[in-house]
């Protein structure tokens, strides 16, 4: 029997890779090796199954962002790359399904689902306050308010996500990336 850890991470690969409406229950339970009656006991409906997934999604997104971000200052790596690796992940991997579950259930869901809309604002927020943290030690060198790079960056990230999910390649997403956000972070 797999663990709630496992199962709720088969559930947030699923909904990651196939969205909410094309997530049935028989899926949600096969994907966390259940059965329906266990399903429903232990989780209730699959609007709960996603709040969970998402909750998870916000922790490992929060985690490997951190690593990353603590690998790439280790290796000196300049804040225009950093903040690209950033905006990459965590897009096409062996581990993940391609683009990110926030976006795609923030274009899929949007408003419809006020606790789904709160717990993906929530997340994009984190995301941008992390941004906000990486940029303050150049404010002095951007072209415009950190706050603001920062927004920028956002749509940027929501932009390669979307792009990602549709199969681009990782040499184009990086080079999208790189090249975007060293026109935002240098105003050029």
């Amino acid at each position: 029997m797999p663990t709630k850890n496992e199962v709720v991470t088969a559930f947030m690969k699923q909904f990651w890779a196939h969205g909410y409406a094309q997530t049935t229950v028989d899926d949600l339970a096969a994907a966390g090796q259940l059965s329906r009656s266990q399903f429903y006991r232990q989780y209730h409906s699959k609007a709960a199954a996603l709040r969970q997934s998402l909750q998870l999604y916000q922790t490992t997104l929060d985690t490997e962002l951190t690593q990353l971000i603590q690998r790439d200052q280790a290796l000196g790596t300049p804040l225009a790359a950093l903040l690209a690796d950033c905006l990459l992940m965590p897009f096409k991997s062996e581990r993940w399904p391609s683009g990110c579950l926030m976006v795609n259930l923030m274009a899929e869901i949007g408003a419809d689902d006020v606790l789904i809309a709160d717990q993906t604002q929530a997340i994009y927020t984190n995301l941008q306050t992390r941004l906000v943290g990486l940029l303050s030690a150049q404010a002095s060198s951007l072209p415009g308010l950190v706050a603001d790079t920062a927004a920028s960056l956002m749509q940027l990230r929501t932009g390669i996500q979307i792009l990602a999910k549709q199969n681009y390649g990782a040499t184009q997403l990086k080079q999208q990336a790189q090249t975007s956000v060293a026109l935002i972070v240098k105003g050029s």
